[in-house]
């Protein structure tokens, strides 16, 4: 009969001081991050930029996330991140219900792809690289394709943008509506 309570006991004691070491050995065995957890992080980045930081003008965040030797290449020239700034906010301050989304986001290793939709409405002067542009009241889409490069320390160390900067200038009444 003791043998038997004492039997209860030890299989008591394993259940409650080893089986949870165990499972502390193996989570502690986890800690590495896993490629998967490092693209996803890279994706919170891209999404953080333009969800936290461009959409609502909290330019904090863009430096925050944005390395300090950035590059930007785009159809309007080189940039760098304080270009970038000033560029966006020079649009967000434009276009009356400035709206960025990330329609698309695709991470691998150190390279990240996105397509972005900017929405708004032309209810203010624009500060373009053709002078300063009047409003003409009306909506404006934007779709942006980008490519990033993320630096060691998982920041946007780089990027390419492409997007119809005819049809920006077009939407913004700069250049005449192309004819049938």
């Amino acid at each position: 009969m003791l043998t038997r309570s004492y039997s209860k006991y030890v299989v008591l004691l394993l259940i409650c001081v080893v089986a949870p070491f165990s499972v502390f050995m193996t989570s502690a065995q986890e800690v590495t991050p896993s490629p998967d957890d490092h693209n996803e992080a890279q994706r919170a980045v891209l999404i953080r930029v333009v969800d936290e930081g461009v959409t609502p003008g909290n330019f904090d965040i863009v430096k925050e996330l944005v390395a300090d030797d950035y590059a930007l290449h785009s159809p309007l020239g080189d940039l760098d991140r304080d270009g970038v700034i000033g560029f966006f906010s020079a649009l967000h301050t434009s276009l009356t219900d400035f709206k960025a989304i990330r329609d698309q986001v695709i991470v691998e290793g150190k390279f990240g792809a996105t397509r972005t939709t900017i929405t708004g409405t032309f209810d203010k002067d624009f500060p373009s690289p053709l002078g300063v542009l009047k409003p003409n009241h009306k909506p404006v889409v934007i779709v942006i394709i980008n490519m990033f490069r993320f630096n060691d320390d998982g920041l946007i160390a780089e990027e390419w943008a492409q997007f119809d900067a005819l049809g920006f200038f077009t939407q913004l009444g700069a250049m005449p509506a192309p004819t049938a």
